[in-house]
């Protein structure tokens, strides 16, 4: 009786698996945890900040909440709060 096993051939990769590979691990090496990090302080501190968005529109308030994708600002001027997608943020500066 023959003991060998058959063996599938294996299937090639196509590159555009192996570049979503590649992207999804080069992401993992550039996120260092350093924004939650910072944003955790902002909570905790009740800092006043300006968030700055890629189209040129700013708010003043304080950071209340934050998750992976986006976060809520309460705004100084009014008594509203509001949520901004991560995407779209150029900067937050801390006043």
């Amino acid at each position: 009786m023959n003991n060998q096993k058959h063996r599938h051939p294996r299937k090639k990769r196509d590159e555009k698996t192996i570049t979503n590979r590649k992207a999804r691990k080069l992401g993992r090496q550039e996120s260092t945890g350093t924004e939650s990090s910072y944003l955790k302080s902002l909570v905790d501190s009740h800092a006043s900040v300006t968030v700055t968005l890629k189209n040129g529109e700013s708010f003043r308030g304080h950071i209340r909440y934050y998750d992976l994708h986006c976060f809520s600002v309460g705004l100084l001027s009014e008594k509203k709060k509001i949520f901004l997608r991560k995407e779209n943020v150029s900067h937050i500066t801390e006043e």
